[in-house]
């Protein structure tokens, strides 16, 4: 699924960032790498705020399309 579709609230795996270039480079330095964790936080006006790591990060709907995502498994203790 894309960014997106995800939850809000709902921590999500970055599978794979269908960007090329710039876009690409872009989304590396701000830690939206494959395997990095993201957590959409809110949802407004075709943008959505996402956590990565410790930061809030704005994308836009556009983008979001571009980031394939995957529920975060839950692991048993």
């Amino acid at each position: 699924m894309s960014l997106k579709q995800a939850a809000m609230g709902e921590s999500v795996l970055v599978v794979r960032v269908n960007a090329d270039g710039s876009i690409r480079r872009r989304l590396q330095d701000l830690g939206i790498t494959t395997g990095a964790e993201l957590t959409p936080l809110s949802f407004a006006e075709g943008n959505m705020i996402v956590r990565v790591h410790d930061a809030r990060i704005a994308v836009n709907d556009e983008l979001a399309r571009t980031i394939t995502v995957t529920k975060r498994p839950a692991f048993a203790l």
